[in-house]
């Protein structure tokens, strides 16, 4: 397997990411994404994987509430690992679609561009 580097390594590509995840998840038997051929099994598995993406909101949400209901000190290595936890859901969920998200991310910009810039050069210009 390969190695992956903590801050100041080698910087990983969308494709890469990608590639760790699906081996890490073949080896943990979490893999169903990749089983996914009809469209009752896609959404069986988008349905499990929004839970799971709930669960992980809940615990942002929850250091969001001990920083501003109980005072303390906002955890910022807690916020970090549910955020990439959210991410490995969101990459399985891709792989579910067979997204190439790269692709799609560029495109759902291009739109966000032409609906939200626009607009603002508009409102500004």
């Amino acid at each position: 397997m390969r190695k992956l580097h903590a801050q100041g390594g080698a910087c990983l590509g969308l494709n890469q990411i990608l590639d760790v995840q699906r081996s890490f998840d073949r080896k943990a038997g979490w893999n169903q994404y990749e089983r996914c051929g009809t469209q009752e099994e896609i959404v069986a598995f988008m349905e499990h994987l929004t839970l799971k993406m709930i669960d992980e909101l809940g615990e942002i949400s929850r250091v969001r509430k001990r920083f501003r209901r109980d005072g303390q000190t906002l955890d910022i290595a807690t916020l970090k690992k549910e955020m990439v936890d959210l991410f490995i859901f969101v990459l399985q969920g891709t792989m579910a679609l067979k997204m190439d998200l790269g692709d799609e991310y560029l495109q759902r910009m291009r739109h966000n561009e032409q609906r939200f810039l626009k607009k603002a050069e508009t409102v500004t210009g």
